[in-house]
């Protein structure tokens, strides 16, 4: 059975383009954004217009009786296929304090978020950004398409800003180049002054100007056309920081930064190996996690996004006493989503149970709520943490 289930959309309609150079470029409407070329990324962004949720299935999900807010209306986007590879990355920009879960499934994901009670819901800046790999093997003149929920809206260029009108019609009118941002490596966390980064892609010239934003840089290394390295000037989270590349001839690509980390393997539950979980920015070094009483399945997301391994203990507590305990080692920059029976082999954990969490390195840590029988997932902040 398909890890998503039947749901309830409204749905707008874009398309993607084949130019007749060797780019594709995003159209919106009828609104052409820049080219990305074939073996790069496409990375949309899906801006939150307005911060209080849409009503699609009137039934509100309640994840327990703590006072988090649950984005009732899961964001669903339909990906372009099959020039378009695997999603690469989902993440949520302009809210630091939120999460999320993206249910992946072939080209369609489902996203649900959840905030804490000071922050109720995506702020009207609040933006999600869906990072797509565009095959090296697509054609020139391949035309998909590309749907989104009701809930939220594209027509953001790379640079976030409004897309360009096409006055007269031709979907390459407005492309001068291809250039594309892949990556940033680490992509997120803390860098003290001094750190490495490097942004890859493709069309990177020498003598590309790379800008972070709010960054400043002490140095930057063009290392060939898919690499460029810098070194910062100062201490920053790199986290949705947007990224761009501007070459000599004024071609260019912009990137908003998250980490990417190496899933450190997939559960054995396939819903939950769907599922991409998308952490608060804050890494903690302790945390409680109460079972939810609904769903099928409970399960616990950790990452690290430090450039230090760390241990994370588990500690299962009915009634106040630990009844079993696990230990995960986590090498830097890695993830894991592990189903509590995945844990605990044998155990079952009973209505009231509560996990608690330790890192000797501090790492991110998300709560995953699963129900088989709508192929949802949503996500749980813990209700005690110390970071």
């Amino acid at each position: 059975m398909s890890p998503i289930g039947r749901r309830s959309r409204v749905r707008f309609v874009a398309a993607v383009f084949a130019l007749a150079v060797p780019s594709i470029a995003l159209a919106v409407d009828g609104i052409i954004c820049l080219p990305v070329p074939p073996g790069g990324s496409i990375q949309l962004k899906v801006r939150i217009h307005d911060p209080t949720p849409i009503i699609i299935d009137p039934t509100p999900i309640i994840v327990d009786p703590t006072p988090i807010i649950v984005d009732p209306t899961p964001i669903i986007v339909d990906l372009p296929g099959p020039d378009f590879g695997a999603v690469q990355g989902v993440t949520l920009l302009g809210v630091p304090n939120t999460a999320g879960t993206a249910v992946i499934d072939g080209n369609s994901l489902v996203i649900r978020t959840v905030s804490p009670p000071a922050t109720p819901g995506l702020s009207s800046d609040g933006m999600i950004a869906v990072t797509i790999a565009v095959s090296d093997q697509a054609p020139v003149g391949t035309t998909a398409s590309l749907t989104l929920d009701g809930a939220a809206s594209s027509g953001l260029d790379p640079l976030g800003n409004s897309c360009m009108p096409n006055p007269i019609g031709l979907v390459g009118s407005v492309a001068t180049g291809a250039v594309s941002i892949t990556d940033v490596l680490p992509g997120g966390g803390f860098l003290p002054a001094g750190s490495l980064v490097a942004v890859v892609g493709i069309g990177f010239q020498p003598g590309a100007q790379l800008l972070i934003d709010g960054v400043s840089l002490a140095s930057t290394s063009w290392v060939d056309s898919s690499r460029i390295e810098v070194v910062t000037a100062v201490d920053r989270q790199l986290d949705g920081r947007m990224v761009s590349v501007t070459n000599p001839d004024l071609t260019g690509a912009t990137y908003f930064s998250y980490l990417r980390a190496t899933d450190f393997g997939k559960s054995a539950r396939p819903l939950l190996a769907a599922t991409e979980a998308i952490f608060p920015v804050q890494p903690l070094s302790s945390a409680v996690f109460s079972a939810p009483t609904s769903g099928t399945f409970f399960g616990l997301a950790l990452q690290n996004p430090e450039p230090a391994d760390s241990i994370v203990s588990v500690d299962l507590l009915d009634a106040g006493s630990v009844v079993a305990s696990a230990s995960l080692a986590l090498p830097a920059r890695t993830k894991v989503s592990r189903e509590v029976s995945e844990l605990f082999p044998g155990v079952i954990p009973s209505a009231g149970s509560v996990f608690a969490l330790t890192a000797t390195v501090p790492v991110q840590m998300l709560g995953l709520s699963g129900n088989e029988s709508d192929s949802s997932v949503t996500p749980v902040l813990p209700a005690l943490a110390s970071p």
